[in-house]
């Protein structure tokens, strides 16, 4: 059994909603596995919120959308030329230890997405990432909002030419939730997505591209402290190293079982291989 998160957007502050799944989890790396446990995420979170439509939002998702959307795909614009979110979020990123600081490392900001990873991972072993800094701005992770500078990079990257495609698509599809089954990073691409729908379904999108607009449309100040006692309104915030939910846990009802059966009769046209095609709606088509 495994406990996993659904990002629901919401026209309202905080523009989402953090639902917490159990779920029967497959072990194992094959990308068969990894959609079981999609399936099973998926259809547990339906049956107690029928009225969504959810996508998770990996290379490993069902749809190819899904894929388009994730951070290690997603381009994104810098003032020093074209990157993808993933790259441009970990290389903005600023590391410490109440000793010594490392970072940003614009040496890595147009490397592959995992491979930025990677190297920031290495050089900033042991320490706290808290401030980051982009472009000459420079971002906090507020308790109110610890993801507010990944998701300044999301949001913005989908508003860019680049991406005008992907984004058409993402709001003519209807999606109303997301999942990231891969992530366990407080910076999630789910959310990122999901605010994105609710604020231009809120008509508040443009907000997004000027970043004191940005800020306070999270109630934050620009040293990173929430605008006043209203930022943590609706907010669910860490406690324990654990998100302080404001609903209940949905609960597993659809078992290993009904996941592989689900899996037999719409998935047997994928199989385990990361191909351009392999994704229901490009095998379907």
């Amino acid at each position: 059994m495994a406990e996993k998160n659904v990002f629901i957007s919401k026209t309202e502050y905080p523009f989402f909603e953090e639902v917490h799944v159990n779920i029967d989890w497959f072990g194992g790396f094959a990308m068969s596995q990894k959609r079981k446990n999609q399936i099973g995420l998926h259809q547990n979170f339906l049956m107690a919120y029928p009225d969504e439509k959810v996508l998770e939002i990996s290379s490993s998702s069902l749809l190819s959308l899904g894929s388009r959307l994730s951070a290690m795909n997603l381009s994104k614009r810098t003032q020093k030329g074209l990157t993808i979110v993933e790259s441009a979020f970990q290389s903005s990123r600023i590391y410490g230890d109440g000793v010594r600081t490392v970072g940003p490392f614009p040496e890595y900001l147009f490397l592959p997405g995992r491979e930025c990873k990677k190297l920031v991972k290495e050089a900033s072993k042991g320490m706290h990432s808290d401030r980051y800094e982009f472009d000459g701005l420079t971002f906090y992770a507020p308790a109110h909002h610890v993801s507010q500078f990944y998701d300044f990079l999301y949001l913005n990257a989908l508003l860019e030419p680049e991406n005008k495609e992907v984004r058409e698509k993402l709001l003519q599809e209807g999606y109303t939730a997301f999942t990231d089954l891969v992530t366990k990073s407080l910076n999630c691409q789910a959310r990122s997505a999901a605010i994105f729908v609710s604020l231009v379904r809120a008509g508040l999108i443009d907000e997004v591209r000027d970043y004191a607009s940005y800020m306070k449309l999270f109630r934050t100040q620009a040293n990173g402290k929430a605008a006043g006692p209203q930022a943590y309104e609706c907010v669910q915030i860490l406690y324990m190293d654990k998100v302080k939910l404001l609903s209940p846990v949905v609960p597993c009802r659809f078992y290993k079982e009904d996941v592989e059966a689900y899996y037999v009769e719409h998935c047997s046209m994928l199989d385990n291989r990361k191909e351009e095609d392999n994704y229901l709606d490009l095998r379907c088509g």
